[in-house]
């Protein structure tokens, strides 16, 4: 399996590949969403640290997930979270002239906030990378979410393949014409490209309405889902590891506040 940086097909193929795919969806999103929540109201930075280790302990060992694969996958959200964290350590003062400042209070804040984006991406990566898009989906119907969005949002999902196939096949056209020769044929092959895109997605769109139709869909487009069962290995294991979280929140959270008074 090789990985790539651009598009949402790397990251399918981590959930259809991971160990933890035969775990029932239905208990790995719960959990997942419960630890980002712990991670996100935590009032310190070690818990989100913690959930951001464990997270990506469970995800690259029981999930068989290379470690340079998962940390390659984690620099995407980390190059924001730099970002963020710059922009709220710097504090600029425009009175009696321009400034630019780096305050005490303010790197704290970017650590403090960065620790917790880092814990509940860490959650989210868990999920997404053991659960595939089209179950997660389900999941998400059987929590009532209306139909129609449900629909679109299967339709959304795999209509990003049909788009990322044909813009690869209309990449790889250009340069075997030399369209990437130079910077202004490259932005020339670019716009083209974009162009394209679009008439082919219009075409396709009405193709597939049309194979839909032809199938007597009524209206209704259901998406097959393997049953997997809900094991109480499983349900031990992730309320046991919750309540740890839980626990070492209220523990050091006491500990803080005892060392404040």
């Amino acid at each position: 399996m090789k990985h790539n940086h651009f598009g949402a097909r790397s990251i399918d193929e981590y959930a259809y590949s991971s160990k933890l795919k035969s775990w029932n969806s239905s208990l790995k999103v719960l959990f997942s969403f419960i630890i980002m929540i712990l991670s996100i109201c935590s009032q310190n930075v070690i818990v989100p640290i913690m959930i951001a280790v464990s997270a990506g302990v469970i995800t690259v060992y029981n999930g068989k997930i290379r470690i340079r694969e998962y940390l390659s996958l984690m620099c995407i959200p980390m190059v924001f979270l730099i970002m963020t964290s710059i922009a709220i350590m710097l504090d600029f003062n425009i009175s009696g002239g321009f400034s630019v400042k780096i305050l005490p209070n303010n790197v704290y804040r970017a650590v403090y906030i960065s620790c917790r984006a880092i814990g509940a991406v860490s959650a989210m990566y868990m999920m997404s990378l053991s659960t595939p898009v089209t179950e997660i989906i389900a999941v998400l119907g059987k929590l009532k979410l209306p139909f129609i969005i449900i629909e679109l949002m299967n339709l959304m999902y795999k209509y990003i393949f049909v788009l990322l196939d044909s813009q690869a096949k209309m990449k790889n056209s250009a340069a075997a014409r030399l369209g990437y020769c130079n910077l202004r044929t490259s932005l020339k092959t670019f716009a083209l490209i974009c162009g394209n895109l679009f008439a082919v997605s219009l075409r396709r769109a009405s193709d597939y309405y049309n194979a839909i139709e032809s199938r007597c869909a009524g209206g209704k487009i259901k998406f097959m889902c393997q049953k997997k069962p809900i094991k109480l290995i499983h349900v031990i294991f992730f309320s046991i590891y919750t309540a740890l979280i839980a626990l070492s929140e209220i523990l050091l959270d006491t500990i803080l506040k005892g060392i404040i008074l």
